[in-house]
């Protein structure tokens, strides 16, 4: 019961990250047209925004009222577990990656950063940008954590509640 009660918590806490990554996936989605490399962050952040919300489903209409749902659910939820446990995990090193580079290295690309953008105005200095990246940093790690356990949880309770889903047909 336990863990049930702390994988619904960490998918509430997933649901507004999720509409608030949906929100930018559909930037990224514009942006592919004129850049296709852009089609491959598309598709993680699709995929992080459809897994939040198929697992919101299977919480709040399979277990909780306890009707089975189809077998179709629990493979979008495998398959983009798959995909979400890999942006998760690339938050983790990624944000790991920014708290062990020391000040100065991170200052100086930074630096480097600002010399090439011109028009940067001059409120935005080095000490703030290097604040912004901290902060983005504890914000990634935060997701990066929350997303796997959630996603191993969710393993176990579909696990758990394989009753629930339906049979296929054929």
């Amino acid at each position: 019961m336990k863990q049930l009660t702390l994988f619904r918590i960490l998918t509430f806490i997933l649901v507004p990250i999720a509409v608030l990554f949906g929100f930018m996936d559909i930037l990224f989605i514009i942006s592919a047209l004129a850049n296709p490399a852009f089609l491959l962050v598309a598709f993680i952040f699709g995929s992080f925004v459809i897994y939040t919300f198929v697992s919101l489903k299977f919480l709040t209409r399979s277990i909780d009222v306890e009707i089975p749902c189809k077998a179709s659910l629990r493979d979008w939820i495998r398959v983009n577990a798959f995909v979400s446990l890999f942006m998760g995990t690339m938050f983790i090193m990624n944000a790991l990656s920014i708290f062990f580079t020391s000040d100065t290295v991170l200052r100086q690309y930074l630096s480097q950063f600002l010399e090439t953008q011109p028009n940067v105005p001059a409120i935005l200095n080095l000490d703030l940008f290097l604040t912004i990246m901290k902060s983005v940093a504890y914000f990634m790690i935060f997701i990066g954590v929350v997303l796997t356990v959630h996603i191993q949880m969710n393993f176990r309770i579909m696990k758990k509640f394989g009753y629930l889903f339906e049979a296929p047909l054929g």
